[in-house]
């Protein structure tokens, strides 16, 4: 592999983490902001365990927790793992609203694009 070729990837790499950072960022900004717009993504079972309020508090720092990680570019293999799960963990127990998480299955893939980027990278 040329240059080039590395200089590209590098970019393809900073745009999809840059990309899914802000993604995050503005979730977890809105579920601060606005928490009752999030309240039906919320599954059943979850609420049974702990009160959505607190979820969706714990929820947020976790998605700040995770604009940090994507933005640090520190083992972001495992970042854009842990991201596509956290997607999929949205999507497959709220299928009744997925005219609009239909959205989440790109942040999905470009998590598993993340993922597949950096998985040798340095090795």
């Amino acid at each position: 592999m040329n240059t080039t070729d590395i200089k590209q990837i590098n970019i393809a790499r900073w745009f999809i983490r840059y990309g899914l950072a802000f993604v995050y960022g503005y979730a977890a900004v809105e579920i601060y902001l606005h928490p009752a717009n999030f309240l039906k993504y919320v599954p059943p079972t979850v609420q049974s365990l702990i009160p959505t309020d607190i979820f969706l508090l714990v929820f947020g720092i976790f998605e700040i927790f995770l604009v940090l990680w994507l933005i640090s570019g520190k083992k972001t293999e495992y970042a854009g793992f842990i991201s596509f799960a956290l997607m999929v963990g949205i999507i497959i127990p709220n299928t009744e609203y997925f005219n609009v998480l239909f959205r989440n299955v790109s942040i999905a893939l470009s998590s598993l694009a993340l993922t597949a980027l950096d998985y040798r990278k340095g090795k």
